[in-house]
Protein backbone atom coordinates (compact mmCIF):
# COMPACT_ATOMS: atom_id res chain seq x y z
CA UNK A 1 0.00 0.00 0.00
CA UNK A 2 1.62 3.26 -1.05
CA UNK A 3 1.37 6.62 0.68
CA UNK A 4 -0.84 9.34 -0.71
CA UNK A 5 0.87 12.22 -2.43
CA UNK A 6 2.20 14.83 -0.02
CA UNK A 7 2.20 12.52 3.01
CA UNK A 8 5.45 11.76 4.82
CA UNK A 9 6.95 8.32 4.24
CA UNK A 10 5.78 5.53 6.52
CA UNK A 11 7.81 4.90 9.64
CA UNK A 12 10.29 2.04 9.77
CA UNK A 13 9.83 -0.14 12.88
CA UNK A 14 12.75 -0.69 15.21
CA UNK A 15 12.12 -4.44 15.10
CA UNK A 16 9.74 -6.89 13.50
CA UNK A 17 8.92 -10.54 14.11
CA UNK A 18 6.38 -13.00 12.66
CA UNK A 19 4.32 -14.53 15.49
CA UNK A 20 1.89 -17.51 15.41
CA UNK A 21 -1.78 -16.69 15.73
CA UNK A 22 -4.94 -18.69 14.90
CA UNK A 23 -2.87 -21.39 13.15
CA UNK A 24 -1.42 -18.67 10.96
CA UNK A 25 1.45 -16.20 11.19
CA UNK A 26 1.06 -12.48 11.80
CA UNK A 27 3.85 -9.96 11.42
CA UNK A 28 4.42 -7.97 14.61
CA UNK A 29 6.37 -4.73 14.59
CA UNK A 30 7.59 -2.42 17.33
CA UNK A 31 7.69 1.32 16.71
CA UNK A 32 10.14 3.82 18.20
CA UNK A 33 7.80 4.58 21.11
CA UNK A 34 7.93 0.91 22.16
CA UNK A 35 4.36 0.09 21.09
CA UNK A 36 3.71 -3.19 19.26
CA UNK A 37 1.47 -3.43 16.21
CA UNK A 38 0.12 -6.37 14.17
CA UNK A 39 -0.13 -6.42 10.40
CA UNK A 40 -3.78 -6.01 9.46
CA UNK A 41 -3.28 -7.94 6.22
CA UNK A 42 -2.03 -10.98 8.14
CA UNK A 43 -4.83 -10.72 10.69
CA UNK A 44 -7.42 -10.66 7.92
CA UNK A 45 -5.78 -13.48 6.00
CA UNK A 46 -5.60 -15.63 9.13
CA UNK A 47 -9.29 -15.07 9.91
CA UNK A 48 -10.39 -15.12 6.25
CA UNK A 49 -11.70 -11.55 6.49
CA UNK A 50 -11.87 -9.00 3.68
CA UNK A 51 -9.00 -6.55 4.18
CA UNK A 52 -10.65 -3.45 2.60
CA UNK A 53 -13.80 -3.89 4.67
CA UNK A 54 -11.89 -4.30 7.91
CA UNK A 55 -9.73 -1.29 7.14
CA UNK A 56 -12.86 0.83 6.72
CA UNK A 57 -14.40 -0.51 9.94
CA UNK A 58 -11.23 0.23 11.90
CA UNK A 59 -10.87 3.72 10.49
CA UNK A 60 -14.48 4.43 11.42
CA UNK A 61 -13.91 3.34 15.04
CA UNK A 62 -12.26 6.07 17.10
CA UNK A 63 -11.21 3.47 19.71
CA UNK A 64 -8.94 1.71 17.22
CA UNK A 65 -5.57 2.90 16.00
CA UNK A 66 -4.33 1.97 12.54
CA UNK A 67 -0.96 3.15 11.28
CA UNK A 68 1.23 2.47 8.28
CA UNK A 69 4.70 0.98 8.70
CA UNK A 70 7.33 0.21 6.12
CA UNK A 71 8.46 -3.31 6.88
CA UNK A 72 10.74 -5.80 5.22
CA UNK A 73 8.90 -8.68 3.58
CA UNK A 74 11.33 -11.10 2.00
CA UNK A 75 13.87 -9.03 0.12
CA UNK A 76 11.58 -6.07 -0.34
CA UNK A 77 10.26 -3.25 1.79
CA UNK A 78 6.51 -2.76 1.79
CA UNK A 79 4.21 -0.20 3.38
CA UNK A 80 1.43 -1.99 5.24
CA UNK A 81 -1.40 -1.24 7.66
CA UNK A 82 -0.78 -2.21 11.28
CA UNK A 83 -3.25 -2.39 14.15
CA UNK A 84 -2.10 -1.50 17.66
CA UNK A 85 -1.82 -4.70 19.71
CA UNK A 86 -3.69 -3.06 22.59
CA UNK A 87 -6.67 -2.56 20.27
CA UNK A 88 -6.91 -6.15 19.02
CA UNK A 89 -9.45 -7.24 21.70
CA UNK A 90 -11.72 -4.30 20.83
CA UNK A 91 -11.40 -5.10 17.15
CA UNK A 92 -12.22 -8.78 17.74
CA UNK A 93 -15.41 -7.83 19.59
CA UNK A 94 -16.45 -5.72 16.60
CA UNK A 95 -15.94 -8.55 14.08
CA UNK A 96 -18.96 -10.69 13.31
CA UNK A 97 -18.14 -14.35 13.91
CA UNK A 98 -20.08 -15.46 10.83
CA UNK A 99 -17.64 -13.53 8.63
CA UNK A 100 -14.66 -15.46 10.00
CA UNK A 101 -13.39 -18.48 8.10
CA UNK A 102 -14.91 -21.79 9.13
CA UNK A 103 -11.50 -23.30 9.99
CA UNK A 104 -10.94 -20.80 12.82
CA UNK A 105 -14.51 -19.72 13.58
CA UNK A 106 -14.88 -21.94 16.62
CA UNK A 107 -11.68 -20.74 18.25
CA UNK A 108 -12.53 -17.16 17.34
CA UNK A 109 -15.94 -17.63 18.94
CA UNK A 110 -14.40 -18.79 22.21
CA UNK A 111 -12.20 -15.72 22.37
CA UNK A 112 -15.00 -13.32 21.50
CA UNK A 113 -17.34 -14.90 24.05
CA UNK A 114 -14.68 -14.53 26.74
CA UNK A 115 -14.09 -10.88 25.88
CA UNK A 116 -17.79 -10.08 25.88
CA UNK A 117 -18.22 -11.84 29.24
CA UNK A 118 -15.29 -9.85 30.66
CA UNK A 119 -16.91 -6.59 29.58
CA UNK A 120 -20.28 -7.62 31.04
CA UNK A 121 -18.62 -8.59 34.31
CA UNK A 122 -16.80 -5.25 34.47
CA UNK A 123 -20.10 -3.41 33.85
CA UNK A 124 -21.82 -5.38 36.63
CA UNK A 125 -19.03 -4.59 39.06
CA UNK A 126 -19.14 -0.92 38.10
CA UNK A 127 -22.91 -0.59 38.61
CA UNK A 128 -23.27 -2.99 41.53
CA UNK A 129 -25.82 -5.03 39.61
CA UNK A 130 -25.76 -8.85 39.68
CA UNK A 131 -23.73 -10.59 37.03
CA UNK A 132 -25.70 -12.66 34.57
CA UNK A 133 -29.05 -12.15 32.81
CA UNK A 134 -31.10 -9.04 33.63
CA UNK A 135 -33.92 -11.28 34.90
CA UNK A 136 -31.87 -11.69 38.06
CA UNK A 137 -32.59 -8.05 38.96
CA UNK A 138 -35.55 -8.19 41.33
CA UNK A 139 -36.17 -4.47 41.79
CA UNK A 140 -36.12 -2.46 38.58
CA UNK A 141 -35.30 0.62 40.65
CA UNK A 142 -31.82 -0.84 40.99
CA UNK A 143 -31.24 0.44 37.47
CA UNK A 144 -30.83 3.89 39.05
CA UNK A 145 -27.35 2.69 39.93
CA UNK A 146 -26.31 2.71 36.28
CA UNK A 147 -26.43 6.47 35.78
CA UNK A 148 -24.90 7.06 39.21
CA UNK A 149 -22.08 4.62 38.43
CA UNK A 150 -21.43 6.22 35.05
CA UNK A 151 -21.30 9.67 36.64
CA UNK A 152 -18.91 8.35 39.27
CA UNK A 153 -16.80 6.79 36.54
CA UNK A 154 -16.72 10.12 34.72
CA UNK A 155 -15.63 11.91 37.90
CA UNK A 156 -12.95 9.32 38.54
CA UNK A 157 -11.74 9.67 34.97
CA UNK A 158 -11.56 13.45 35.34
CA UNK A 159 -9.68 13.15 38.61
CA UNK A 160 -7.37 10.55 37.14
CA UNK A 161 -6.69 12.75 34.13
CA UNK A 162 -5.88 15.66 36.45
CA UNK A 163 -3.64 13.48 38.58
CA UNK A 164 -1.87 12.07 35.55
CA UNK A 165 -1.38 15.57 34.14
CA UNK A 166 0.03 16.70 37.48
CA UNK A 167 2.24 13.63 37.64
CA UNK A 168 3.38 14.27 34.08
CA UNK A 169 4.33 17.81 35.03
CA UNK A 170 6.13 16.52 38.10
CA UNK A 171 7.94 13.87 36.06
CA UNK A 172 8.94 16.47 33.49
CA UNK A 173 10.19 18.80 36.22
CA UNK A 174 12.06 15.94 37.87
CA UNK A 175 13.62 14.90 34.56
CA UNK A 176 14.65 18.49 33.90
CA UNK A 177 16.12 18.78 37.38
CA UNK A 178 17.90 15.44 37.04
CA UNK A 179 19.26 16.52 33.66
CA UNK A 180 20.53 19.76 35.21
CA UNK A 181 22.20 17.85 38.03
CA UNK A 182 23.84 15.46 35.57
CA UNK A 183 24.96 18.40 33.47
CA UNK A 184 26.44 20.15 36.48
CA UNK A 185 28.15 16.95 37.60
CA UNK A 186 29.54 16.50 34.12
CA UNK A 187 30.78 20.07 34.03
CA UNK A 188 32.38 19.75 37.46
CA UNK A 189 34.09 16.53 36.42
CA UNK A 190 35.26 18.17 33.21
CA UNK A 191 36.62 21.13 35.12
CA UNK A 192 38.34 18.83 37.58
CA UNK A 193 39.90 16.86 34.75
CA UNK A 194 40.92 20.06 33.01
CA UNK A 195 42.43 21.34 36.23
CA UNK A 196 44.52 18.19 36.42
CA UNK A 197 45.42 18.33 32.75
CA UNK A 198 46.21 22.03 32.51
CA UNK A 199 49.59 23.51 33.14
CA UNK A 200 50.46 25.00 36.47
CA UNK A 201 50.96 28.77 36.75
CA UNK A 202 54.72 28.18 36.90
CA UNK A 203 54.68 26.18 33.68
CA UNK A 204 52.58 28.78 31.93
CA UNK A 205 55.03 31.43 33.08
CA UNK A 206 57.96 29.49 31.70
CA UNK A 207 56.41 29.10 28.28
CA UNK A 208 55.49 32.75 28.28
CA UNK A 209 59.06 33.69 29.10
CA UNK A 210 60.51 31.45 26.38
CA UNK A 211 58.15 32.65 23.65
CA UNK A 212 58.82 36.25 24.60
CA UNK A 213 62.55 35.61 24.29
CA UNK A 214 62.04 33.85 20.97
CA UNK A 215 59.98 36.76 19.61
CA UNK A 216 62.47 39.34 20.92
CA UNK A 217 65.33 37.50 19.20
CA UNK A 218 63.37 37.55 15.92
CA UNK A 219 62.66 41.29 16.31
CA UNK A 220 66.39 41.89 16.78
CA UNK A 221 67.07 40.24 13.44
CA UNK A 222 64.20 41.91 11.57
CA UNK A 223 64.37 45.63 12.40
CA UNK A 224 61.61 46.36 9.88
CA UNK A 225 59.16 44.58 12.18
CA UNK A 226 57.94 45.94 15.45
CA UNK A 227 58.82 43.77 18.46
CA UNK A 228 55.14 43.21 19.28
CA UNK A 229 54.42 41.83 15.82
CA UNK A 230 57.39 39.47 16.03
CA UNK A 231 56.28 38.14 19.41
CA UNK A 232 52.67 37.68 18.25
CA UNK A 233 53.86 35.78 15.22
CA UNK A 234 55.80 33.37 17.50
CA UNK A 235 52.71 32.81 19.60
CA UNK A 236 50.78 32.01 16.45
CA UNK A 237 53.39 29.48 15.38
CA UNK A 238 53.34 27.93 18.85
CA UNK A 239 49.54 27.67 18.96
CA UNK A 240 49.39 26.26 15.43
CA UNK A 241 52.06 23.70 16.26
CA UNK A 242 50.01 22.32 19.15
CA UNK A 243 46.57 23.06 17.67
CA UNK A 244 45.59 25.49 20.42
CA UNK A 245 43.22 28.41 20.61
CA UNK A 246 45.48 29.90 23.25
CA UNK A 247 48.62 28.58 24.85
CA UNK A 248 46.84 28.11 28.19
CA UNK A 249 44.95 25.22 26.58
CA UNK A 250 48.17 23.23 26.30
CA UNK A 251 47.79 20.00 28.32
CA UNK A 252 50.29 19.62 31.11
CA UNK A 253 51.30 16.27 29.59
CA UNK A 254 52.71 18.11 26.57
CA UNK A 255 54.59 20.72 28.56
CA UNK A 256 58.02 19.13 28.08
CA UNK A 257 57.31 18.73 24.36
CA UNK A 258 56.40 22.40 24.14
CA UNK A 259 59.56 23.48 25.92
CA UNK A 260 61.65 21.37 23.58
CA UNK A 261 59.89 22.86 20.53
CA UNK A 262 60.58 26.45 21.62
CA UNK A 263 64.21 25.60 22.39
CA UNK A 264 64.69 24.12 18.94
CA UNK A 265 63.08 27.11 17.27
CA UNK A 266 65.22 29.52 19.26
CA UNK A 267 68.36 27.55 18.50
CA UNK A 268 67.52 27.50 14.79
CA UNK A 269 67.04 31.26 14.82
CA UNK A 270 69.98 32.36 17.00
CA UNK A 271 72.35 29.40 17.08
CA UNK A 272 72.26 29.65 20.85
CA UNK A 273 70.60 27.79 23.66
CA UNK A 274 67.88 29.22 25.85
CA UNK A 275 67.31 28.20 29.43
CA UNK A 276 63.86 27.06 30.52
CA UNK A 277 63.72 28.56 33.99
CA UNK A 278 60.32 28.07 35.53
CA UNK A 279 58.72 31.31 36.53
CA UNK A 280 57.57 30.21 39.96
CA UNK A 281 54.59 31.97 41.43
CA UNK A 282 53.78 33.85 38.23
CA UNK A 283 50.80 33.43 35.93
CA UNK A 284 51.20 35.15 32.62
CA UNK A 285 48.66 35.47 29.86
CA UNK A 286 49.25 35.67 26.19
Amino acid sequence: MSNAAGQPPAERPVEQLPVPLFDGVVLAARTRDGAIHLALRDLCETLSLALPAQRRRIQANESLHLIQLRVQVGRQFRTMDFLLLDDVPVWIMDVQSRRVGEEVRERFGYIKTYLVSAVQSAFAQLTGLPEGPSRQIEDIRDLDRIDQALRTLEELNTRQTTIEASQDRARIAFRDLAAMVRSLQSRVQTLEQQAKQRMSPAQRGTIYHLVQAWGTALAARTPEKKPGASIRSRWQIFNDRFNLGTYTDLPAARYDEAIQFIKEQYRGLTGQEIDAIEQSGLEFDE
